[in-house]
C-alpha cells in the first residue's frame, strides 16, 4: 500500500507524518471524483436484482459442485476483499472490509505500525475491533442498496451482472474510504480542541459534539461542487468543450449552447447526487462522533 492519509509508507518502518487538514481535504475532493464517476458507471446498467439474491445465480466450484450459497454480489465482494486483505489493505485505519475478518486471510506483507490513537495496539483480526469506528460498513451497505441503486438505476434486469457488481464493489469501497476518513478529520479536531472535546464527551453532550464537527458553509460548498461534477461528468457538451479546447480552429465549435453545458444531457441527475452526498456526509459525521467518543484520552 502506498501513502495513506496518515502518511504511512509501504515499508513497515516509517515516520508518522502529522495529520494535515489541507491534505485530507484534497484527498476527499479526489474521492468525490471517484464516487461520482462510479455513479455514472453504475447508472448505465439496470438494477439487476437477481445479482443480489442468495443462490439466484449458482457459483460452481471444482467438478461443478456448488460451493457458495450467497449472492453473486457477495461472492464477488468476498473474493475481491480476500486479495486486498492479503495485500494488507485493511490494516490501514481508513480501510474497512465489508467481509468479516474471520473470512479474510492475514496479510502476506509486514505489518505497518499505526499511531495507537487511530488503531489500538492490541487489535487483532476480529470483526468488531476497529478503533472507534467507527466502522460504518453495515450502514454503507444499507445506504447503497436502499438509496443509491434505486436512485441511479432503472428497474429491470439487463443480465449485465458481472459489470453491475464490478461497479458496485468499486463504489462501496470508495464510499467506505470517504466515510471512514472521518476518523482522521476527528483526530485533527481533537488535537485542536482537546479540553472542549473532553468536557463534551464527559457530559455525553451529543448535540455539542455534532455542533463542533458541523460546518454548514463547508457542507454547502461540497454539495454545490458535487452537483456541478454530476452535470459535467460524461455530459456530451462537456466532452465537446474539451474537444474545442484542443483544436486550433475555435470557430468549429461542437457545443450547442454557446460554450455552456446543458444540464438536461447529464448522465445522472445532479439533484439526486446532491441528496446522496448529504447522506454520505451524515455517515461521515457519525463516524467522527463515534471516534471522538471512543478515542483514548491518555495523551
Amino acid at each position: 500500500k502506498g501513502k495513506s492519509a496518515a502518511g504511512a509508507n509501504s515499508d513497515s518502518k516509517f515516520e508518522y507524518a502529522p495529520l494535515d487538514l489541507n491534505a485530507l481535504r484534497g484527498q476527499l475532493v479526489r474521492l468525490e471524483d471517484t464516487i461520482i464517476f462510479g455513479f455514472v458507471e453504475r447508472a448505465q446498467f439496470k438494477q439487476n436484482p437477481k445479482a443480489y439474491k442468495p443462490d439466484a445465480i449458482h457459483i460452481k466450484g471444482a467438478g461443478g459442485a456448488t460451493q457458495f450459497l450467497g449472492s453473486y454480489f457477495s461472492y464477488f465482494l468476498t473474493e475481491n476483499e480476500k486479495v486486498h486483505a492479503a495485500m494488507r489493505r485493511y490494516t490501514s485505519p481508513d480501510e474497512h472490509p465489508f467481509t468479516p475478518y474471520s473470512f479474510l486471510p492475514r496479510p502476506v506483507l509486514p505489518e505497518l505500525k499505526w499511531p495507537k490513537t487511530l488503531r489500538q495496539p492490541n487489535e487483532k483480526w476480529s470483526f468488531n475491533q476497529k478503533m472507534g469506528l467507527a466502522c460504518a460498513s453495515g450502514e454503507i451497505l444499507d445506504f447503497y442498496f436502499k438509496d443509491v441503486l434505486p436512485s441511479l438505476c432503472t428497474q429491470g434486469d439487463d443480465q449485465h451482472y458481472g459489470s453491475s457488481v464490478t461497479c458496485d464493489v468499486a463504489l462501496i469501497q470508495a464510499l467506505s474510504k470517504r466515510i471512514n476518513y472521518g476518523k482522521f478529520v476527528a483526530e485533527i479536531k481533537y488535537r485542536k480542541n482537546k479540553e472542549l472535546l473532553r468536557r463534551l464527551r464527559a457530559a455525553k453532550d451529543m448535540k455539542g459534539l455534532r455542533s463542533l464537527i458541523t460546518k454548514p458553509d463547508v457542507e454547502e460548498k461540497i454539495l454545490q461542487r458535487v452537483r456541478l461534477k454530476a452535470v459535467a461528468y460524461g455530459n456530451p457538451d462537456a466532452l465537446n468543450m474539451i474537444d474545442d479546447a484542443c483544436t486550433s480552429d475555435n470557430s468549429a465549435s461542437t457545443t450547442d449552447n454557446n460554450g455552456k453545458i446543458d444540464k438536461t444531457k447529464a448522465k445522472i441527475n445532479p439533484e439526486v447526487i446532491g441528496k446522496l452526498y448529504e447522506t454520505i456526509m451524515e455517515l461521515t459525521k457519525q463516524v467522527q462522533i463515534k471516534y471522538l467518543l471512543e478515542r483514548p484520552l491518555d495523551d
